[in-house]
């Protein structure tokens, strides 16, 4: 969500406004996205002690904060566009200095060597990107992972029921209908086994969010 790409250069700020950005965490919370959900979606990954881990799209840090809560053994890098998002990110996780760095930059473009993380996280993101850059995002992450790493994608899916459509349709005002298109489909795992991703749904829906463990593809001759 906060400081989102929207493609080339541009992104959409937390809560689509920069002057709204202070509110972003407080929003959240009252929209059942903090952090319970981001301790939720810390223990799903299960991060193992020594692995390397990029939190993709990190905004503010409680993600990072909570992963690096249940798992201080291991690495962590978080990437998003926006500096002032960052700047709270840092503030944020100033005690965990030495196991967090925080980098500026896109998912479409991401300033990392081949096989650089075992653990790529990205949550309420993806709905933000338009298609094209969705598609390179998901080429990105395939790039920097692992071999044998896992990509862990929490983002809106196909509306279970009428209502949650006519919600998340509503809602979509925010980010741009087009972007949320893909989503709304259900179409980012047929998006990720086009990247080269094995997919399966690894925990029940959450308010319309669903958790995608994406592995890369391995062929028989690796």
């Amino acid at each position: 969500m906060p400081g989102s790409e929207a493609g080339g250069s541009a992104f959409t700020p937390a809560l689509a406004y920069s002057v709204l950005t202070p509110l972003y965490d407080l929003a959240l919370e009252v929209l059942g996205f903090g952090r319970s959900f981001k301790a939720a979606v810390a223990r799903l990954a299960e991060v193992q002690p020594g692995e390397a881990v990029l939190d993709l799209g990190c905004g503010t840090g409680t993600l990072l904060e909570a992963l690096v809560a249940c798992q201080p053994g291991a690495g962590f890098t978080g990437i998003g566009p926006d500096r002032h998002v960052l700047a709270i990110a840092r503030r944020r996780l100033q005690r965990s200095a030495r196991t967090v760095e925080l980098v500026e930059g896109y998912a479409q473009d991401l300033p990392f060597p081949d096989q650089a993380f075992d653990l790529v996280i990205s949550t309420l993101i993806f709905h933000h990107l338009p298609d094209p850059v969705k598609v390179s995002a998901f080429g990105e992450v395939r790039r920097v992972l692992a071999p044998h790493g896992r990509f862990l994608l929490v983002d809106f899916g196909a509306p279970p029921t009428r209502v949650a459509r006519i919600l998340l349709t509503s809602g979509s005002i925010f980010d741009g209908r087009d972007n949320m298109r893909a989503n709304l489909a259900g179409e980012l795992p047929e998006m990720l086994a086009a990247a080269g991703f094995d997919v399966t749904e690894i925990s029940r829906p959450h308010r319309g969010v669903r958790h995608l463990l994406a592995r890369p593809r391995i062929s028989p001759a690796s």
